[in-house]
């Protein structure tokens, strides 16, 4: 269909559109049984891990906090994060029984909620957004893989050379020691 003096710029584009909507042959359809986990992955000392993009709030640095006297070692302390009362733990402490290496002010912190009560777990660095198929995740620890903490671990998903440990936020926060925590203040 030609433009031609007999038809307006609008009567010819409408001509190109029925043409293009009639030889289409339909838009491709994408199916898939498949699920990806999507999540945000993160380092630990050497270990990476990954977490549910959906259980964590956001990600800041570690500012200005008021350590608690007589708390546990891993109860770093608390900080107001925009009015809201954020209790900071050092999960490496809690996972290894070691504190994270270097200064607390040098680390990000995770903020998840959990029944009300805000947290702020530090953490080494963040590796960044990662997807993976449901159908990768392994149970077992994989071969090399120097884990002894697996309580709270959901799975392990390969990435090229790297492995990462599937954390359960949930699992780690009804831990009975965070229930202490609750009771403490």
């Amino acid at each position: 269909m030609a433009a031609s003096e007999e038809t307006t710029p609008f009567e010819y584009l409408l001509g190109v559109d029925r043409k293009c909507v009639a030889l289409q042959g339909g838009l491709v359809r994408q199916e898939s049984d498949v699920s990806f986990s999507h999540g945000l992955g993160f380092q630990l000392g050497t270990h990476k891990y990954i977490i549910p993009i959906s259980e964590v709030s956001e990600v800041l640095s570690v500012k200005d906090y008021t350590s608690i006297p007589r708390s546990p070692s891993w109860l770093v302390g608390i900080a107001n994060v925009r009015g809201n009362l954020i209790t900071l733990l050092d999960i490496h402490e809690f996972i290894f029984a070691k504190p994270i290496s270097g200064k607390y002010i040098s680390k990000r912190m995770l903020l998840v909620n959990d029944q009300g009560h805000h947290y702020g777990l530090i953490i080494d660095s963040i590796i960044g957004m990662k997807s993976f198929h449901d159908d990768q995740g392994i149970d077992e620890v994989p071969d090399g893989f120097d884990y002894d903490h697996i309580e709270h671990i959901t799975a392990f998903y390969n990435s090229g050379d790297e492995w990462f440990a599937a954390l359960s936020i949930q699992s780690l926060l009804s831990d009975e020691r965070f229930s202490e925590l609750r009771d403490f203040y």
